[in-house]
């Protein structure tokens, strides 16, 4: 396939430019994102306090999943339906943003009232907090439901950048932990202000006046959404915390974290090809398009998984140094879970969503969320929950959901043949 020239071909705002421009969204990210765990893995040599900001990075994941409470899924499909109605997609804007407003003086009472530390531990926990707070009132759901992609990410990028030079050039040990909350916070900041400026004088949406009962409607149809993703969460980010009780030194959660750091990498992979397809798929419900990305990208992640299950330990070694070999075991067992996560990426929203089922997608990232912790508790029970059985259960986990979503799909596939009669 010749990039260049499918490149040049492109529509502004087509499948391919935000396809692309996800991935590079996707890919700094990630590239920055082990960049900056390779730091601190090295800079910080006790693995208490580098154990300290894992358990910290992934208690934010539930302030995230509450303060999107879901948007990125419900406002992306209604901006995508209504991309051409200016004065609907101000009202979006501004009702999402007075919500995940009214979120953050909640997470911020909740994280003052209800959760205990050492007071160095504290300051690292509210500025981690006033990144994740700056990350979530990013418009992305607007830009991705406009399938204009390319603002977002060179100015979200940049920032970010910035950010991690910074930890690199400014952290010397273990008394510098504060600063990767810090810098992440200020380059999140960076690139809110960045991403609104374009957002009001490029593409001309902009805050508008609404009502309670604007507001409350956005808040109940994005409920769901809600549900789905932070029950999808709790068996990756319970899983950390989960060795942190098992091992108050954090010694295990930083050894697993290394590991899902290169899982979630992988994952993160996958996730822009279901998010490109997802408002095109609203729009074109061309499900022969599914059965394509499937067939050509499955073998590519079978080989990749083959070559990361024989070169985890070297992996391991060079991305978070030598005391992280132990790393590899626990990365070879979550191989499984890499393989599922593709196609329940593509048979969730882009398939299911597409022809009306988007309930089914909620349902089962629920039922599996319900398994991965009776699996938690089970394990638990029987002295049996280590590092390696943890992995597995979430490959059996991602597993489960993916089984369930063949069956519906396959039960409803009447429905495939509709949508795509009508095309």
């Amino acid at each position: 396939m010749d990039l260049k020239k499918l490149w040049g071909k492109r529509r502004g705002g087509s499948l391919v430019e935000n396809t692309i421009m996800l991935y590079i969204l996707q890919f700094s990210n990630m590239f920055l994102g082990i960049i900056s765990r390779g730091i601190q893995t090295r800079v910080l040599d006790d693995k208490s306090v580098y154990g300290t900001l894992v358990v910290a990075q992934s208690v934010m994941t539930y302030f995230q999943l509450f303060l999107d409470f879901g948007f990125i899924l419900s406002a992306t499909a209604k901006i995508s339906k209504h991309r051409n109605d200016r004065d609907y997609l101000n009202k979006i804007l501004t009702c999402v943003v007075c919500i995940k407003l009214c979120f953050t003086v909640l997470s911020v009472v909740v994280l003052a009232l209800f959760f205990s530390a050492q007071p160095g531990e504290f300051l690292i926990y509210f500025i981690f907090l006033a990144s994740t707070v700056f990350n979530a009132l990013l418009p992305d759901y607007m830009y991705r439901g406009l399938e204009r992609m390319s603002a977002i990410t060179v100015r979200t990028v940049s920032v970010k950048l910035f950010a991690t030079l910074m930890i690199a050039v400014f952290m010397r040990g273990n008394e510098d932990a504060y600063m990767v909350p810090l810098f992440t916070a200020v380059g999140n900041f960076g690139a809110l202000v960045c991403v609104y400026l374009h957002l009001f004088k490029k593409v001309g949406v902009g805050f508008t006046r609404v009502g309670w009962r604007d507001i409350l409607t956005e808040l109940r149809e994005s409920a769901a959404f809600f549900v789905s993703r932070i029950a999808s969460t709790v068996y990756g980010a319970a899983n950390t915390q989960v060795l942190a009780l098992v091992d108050p030194t954090k010694t295990l959660s930083s050894i697993y974290s290394s590991a899902e750091t290169i899982s979630s990498t992988a994952k993160s992979a996958m996730s822009p090809i279901s998010d490109s397809l997802y408002p095109h798929m609203m729009r074109s419900r061309n499900f022969k398009l599914i059965k394509k990305t499937l067939v050509i990208f499955m073998p590519l992640i079978l080989l990749c998984s083959a070559i990361l299950f024989v070169f985890a330990q070297p992996i391991c070694v060079l991305v978070f140094g030598s005391g992280y070999t132990e790393s590899a075991l626990a990365l070879r067992a979550l191989l499984p879970s890499i393989i599922f996560t593709f196609p329940n990426y593509i048979l969730g929203f882009p398939t299911l969503g597409a022809i009306g089922l988007a309930k089914y997608v909620n349902l089962t990232t629920i039922l599996g969320t319900v398994f991965h912790v009776l699996g938690l508790a089970a394990l638990f029970a029987t002295h049996s929950l280590t590092m390696v059985t943890l992995c597995l259960l979430t490959g059996c986990t991602e597993l489960l959901v993916l089984a369930i979503r063949v069956v519906i799909i396959w039960k409803n596939r009447r429905l495939l043949r509709q949508e795509e009669g009508s095309q």
